[in-house]
């Protein structure tokens, strides 16, 4: 009954307004409250399939990750709260960790995967992974969790494990692999830690010894996308000294010319132009089904003094050739054709198979963090204080045309931030930020109608 009042009011708005500037402060709803904690979500998977809770970290004010206590989950009607995971002897202010954070679900159950540090290692960002717990079915493993990514630091090295740290975990539509950002623990000890891009084959064991910092993992995991050194780039080439910024391409990636289809992960590069100035760019990966080869540039698992290369099969590729440069965190459309990121302060959209960009929002005051409809027909964005939904329809007349969700005036000065849409397309949950009164600021989970609820009551063709 709620969301049938919520959807009615919305119309009304719509009907009444030809551009509505603003909606009452019914339409967003909070869903967290208490201010011991924050609820920070990750702008990443944190709906469960279901469409019913969402998961946060409870992000420590100080400290960081390595102090975080918690993961929990909120549901969207009841506001109850449910602790999914705990870390152990994380003591406030230890600053030593293991801590946990960043929580994503995976596709068809309630099964989730986060950041967690390393017993008895120091938290860094080279020094944790993936940790996937099942709150409901119990297959935690005696700890709580199950390790995806195996890490071995001592040589020699193990295919299949890599050497430092894991982080933003995704995994893919169909649940079989997981993405992530990655640090090496080798290479940054040679002074060249570099971000970089990996992922993980769940169901292929890896074992690796027992030193101190070494884990098992329950996947296969390597590096998919290669950096160098800033001072050994070429200007003008398409080397790259950082990877970023990650998101798979489709569900199950996206179809190649030839009809087949090929899974991928983009991502932001940082490279150099011909005149030797950093820049920005969209890049993206094709990754082989059996990553477990090993590659003509090297060694799955790296050596002593070179990072792990990816595996046979994987194609690097760059998407954008900007003077301006591209950012932001990279989305994709559930049926990998389009590749959303941010460029000129307005989103953008170009083709995995490259070919020129094109515009997606012209909004005046710019547009930041794009995040997609499942439908595959809007965007969603951040500016002037609001939430946004922009028509990106292929060959819609009102393609580009942008209408607010949220009013900008409700919560001056906090603008809705790590957006995450339900698998539904019903729901938009974003994070505000509250001063609780002592000087200490707050995170707290909103939710709004998604395009679901939505589209069917905006005349697009009004809002030129």
């Amino acid at each position: 009954m709620r969301r049938f009042t919520l959807t009615c009011f919305v119309a009304l708005f719509f009907v009444t307004l030809v551009v509505p500037a603003a909606f009452s402060d019914y339409v967003e709803r909070q869903l967290t409250f208490g201010t011991d904690v924050n609820h920070s979500l990750d702008n990443n998977l944190n709906w469960s399939p279901d469409c019913q809770w969402i998961a946060y970290d409870t992000r420590a004010f100080e400290g960081g990750i390595n102090n975080t206590l918690t993961l929990e989950k909120v549901n969207i009607n009841t506001r109850d709260i449910i602790v999914i995971y705990k870390a152990p002897n994380a003591l406030p202010l230890d600053k030593f960790g293991p801590g946990t954070a960043a929580v994503s679900f995976f596709p068809f159950e309630d099964k989730v995967i986060a950041i967690r540090g390393i017993n008895g290692v120091q938290y860094a960002g080279t020094a944790r992974f993936g940790a996937m717990i099942s709150p409901t079915d119990g297959s935690v493993g005696p700890e709580g969790y199950i390790i995806a990514d195996a890490r071995d630091v001592t040589p020699p090295f193990t295919p299949g494990a890599l050497r430092g740290g894991t982080h933003r975990h995704e995994p893919t539509g169909d649940g079989k692999f997981v993405g992530f950002t990655y640090n090496d623990q080798v290479m940054a000890g040679l002074s060249k830690d570099l971000r970089t891009i990996g992922m993980t084959k769940l169901g292929i064991p890896v074992k690796v010894d027992t030193a101190l910092g070494n884990q098992n993992g329950v996947g296969f995991t390597v590096l998919i996308v290669k950096v160098k050194p800033k001072d050994e780039i070429t200007p003008g080439s398409d080397d790259i000294y950082q990877g970023s910024e990650d998101s798979w391409v489709g569900e199950r990636g996206y179809k190649k010319a030839d009809g087949t289809w090929q899974r991928a992960r983009a991502f932001i590069g940082k490279t150099l132009s011909s005149a030797g100035t950093e820049l920005t760019e969209v890049f993206i990966a094709d990754v082989p089904e059996d990553i477990t080869v090993a590659g003509p540039d090297g060694p799955l698992q790296g050596t002593e003094t070179t990072f792990p290369m990816p595996p046979a099969g994987t194609v690097q590729r760059r998407l954008t050739h900007s003077t301006t440069g591209c950012g932001g965190i990279i989305r994709c459309s559930l049926d990998g054709s389009r590749i959303a990121f941010t460029r000129d302060n307005q989103i953008w959209l170009v083709s995995p198979l490259g070919g020129e960009p094109t515009q997606a929002t012209s909004i005046p005051t710019g547009a930041a963090r794009p995040w997609w409809d499942p439908s595959g027909n809007y965007l969603y964005c951040v500016s002037d204080n609001s939430l946004w939904m922009t028509n990106v329809k292929v060959g819609d007349p009102n393609f580009g045309q942008s209408v607010r969700l949220t009013d900008p005036n409700l919560y001056p000065n906090n603008a809705p931030d790590a957006t995450c849409v339900s698998p539904d397309g019903n729901w938009v949950a974003f994070n505000r930020q509250f001063d609780r009164g002592d000087g200490v600021k707050v995170k707290q989970i909103f939710i709004t109608p998604g395009a679901r609820q939505l589209s069917e009551v905006v005349d697009w063709s009004q809002l030129k």
